[in-house]
């Protein structure tokens, strides 16, 4: 390696800076926040051997859902948001959906390599932005996908965990809200004439939060005059599935906003209502702790 070739994105970030968490400023909230897809952080190595462009590598980030969601200390809930973009990790899947289609070698016995994500290339190093874009020119060895799994994956699944503990002390159950944002064509299966949702809950179909929970919410959203749906397309992903436990003391829900209502999705740049949405995202916030 010469002076001027950079260094390997995995010898100069550490895991600390994988994921930012906030506190409530009051120290107490039994109410937590993940925001696994809004990282924006897209190594210059991945990007210089990525097949897309650097702007088509955001096509699976939640892009600005952060900011929708206005996540500050003030605001009194527990939060976390991970740094890294979803196309270089993925912390919305189990470790082990390992995609041997991109993985070069030996995967560990335990690998989830036949699931439904992974089979569909979204792994959690995914091999996929879409149906129609391969991400990489090349294989990954397994000791690179080890590297990204132990500086960002890991590091925010011990924090989410250390958060929802922290919630459930201030009175059970804990409510975690899983934040996202989905593409308008994940929405093109919907017949003519049936309305298309702004947001979609997802809870697993009941599995993961009571239907009290998603009724508060819901009735915040309609009386903003947003249209909600439920469990279609999107049911709640591996951070819903795993963490939501009613009889554990943790209520999950996912919540998936439409692009098209806030941004540019070729450009991904917001729209002029992003700044409601964020209004009536505090309208939710409001409801969820206020108890």
């Amino acid at each position: 390696m010469t002076d001027l070739s950079p260094p390997p994105w995995h010898l100069v970030h550490t895991a600390d800076l994988a994921c930012h968490t906030v506190a409530p400023a009051g120290g107490i909230s039994r109410v937590v926040y993940s925001l696994p897809h809004s990282g924006r952080y897209y190594p210059d190595s991945f990007v210089a051997e990525a097949r897309q462009s650097p702007l088509g590598l955001r096509a699976s980030e939640d892009a600005f859902v952060d900011e929708l969601v206005d996540l500050r200390p003030e605001l009194e809930v527990h939060g976390i948001v991970c740094r890294y973009a979803r196309a270089f990790c993925d912390v919305n899947r189990s470790p082990l959906e390992l995609d041997a289609r991109l993985i070069r070698g030996e995967l560990p016995k335990a690998a989830l390599s036949l699931s439904a994500r992974v089979k569909a290339g979204f792994g959690v190093i995914a091999r996929r932005l879409n149906a129609d874009q391969d991400i990489y020119s090349h294989s990954l060895d397994m000791a690179e996908v080890n590297r990204r799994l132990d500086l960002i994956h890991r590091p925010y699944h011990t924090a989410l965990r250390r958060l929802l503990t922290d919630a459930k002390r201030a009175g059970a159950p804990a409510i975690l809200i899983d934040w996202h944002s989905m593409p308008s064509a994940a929405l093109n299966h919907f017949k003519a004439g049936e309305l298309r949702p702004d947001i979609v809950l997802g809870n697993r179909h009941g599995e993961t939060c009571s239907p009290d929970l998603v009724r508060r919410v819901k009735r915040v959203l309609e009386n903003a005059g947003l249209r909600v749906g439920l469990n279609r397309p999107f049911a709640g992903g591996y951070i819903v599935e795993t963490y939501g436990r009613p009889a554990g003391g943790v209520e999950a829900l996912q919540i998936e906003i439409n692009r098209a209502i806030y941004m540019d999705e070729i450009r991904v740049e917001p729209l002029g209502d992003a700044l409601r949405l964020r209004a009536i995202f505090d309208g939710v916030r409001d409801e969820l702790t206020r108890d």
